[in-house]
C-alpha cells in the first residue's frame, strides 16, 4: 500500500487540531491586513500635500512598509496551510481508496 498508518495517522492529528493552524493563520491575516490599514490612515492623515502626494508619503514610510511585509508573510502562512490541510485530505482519500480496492480484491476471491 501506497500510504502508511503512519501518514494517516499525521493526517488526521493535523486535521484535529484545535484551534487549526488554517484558522489561526486566516486570523493573522486579518489582524495583519488591519494593522497596514491603521498604519496608513495615520500616515496619510499626519502627511500633507495633495491627495497623491500624501498617499506616496504613506506607502513609502517604513512603518507601512513594514506592516505590509508582515501582512505578506501572514498570507504566505495561510497558503502554507491550505496546502497542507488539502494534502492531508487527500492523503485521506487515497488511503480509503486504496483499502476500498483490497475489500473489494477480496470478495472476488
Amino acid at each position: 500500500m501506497i500510504v502508511s498508518e503512519k501518514n494517516i495517522s499525521d493526517a488526521l492529528a493535523y486535521l484535529a487540531i484545535d484551534p487549526h493552524p488554517l484558522a489561526l493563520a486566516r486570523k493573522y491575516v486579518v489582524d495583519a491586513e488591519n494593522v497596514a490599514k491603521g498604519v496608513y490612515a495615520l500616515l496619510f492623515l499626519e502627511s500633507t500635500g495633495t491627495v497623491k502626494e500624501r498617499e506616496c508619503n504613506a506607502e513609502s514610510d517604513d512603518g507601512y512598509v513594514k506592516a505590509k511585509q508582515n501582512e505578506a508573510e501572514a498570507i504566505l502562512e495561510l497558503e502554507r496551510h491550505k496546502a497542507r490541510a488539502r494534502a492531508a485530505e487527500m492523503l485521506i482519500e487515497v488511503w480509503r481508496s486504496e483499502n476500498a480496492n483490497v475489500r473489494a480484491a477480496e470478495r472476488i476471491r
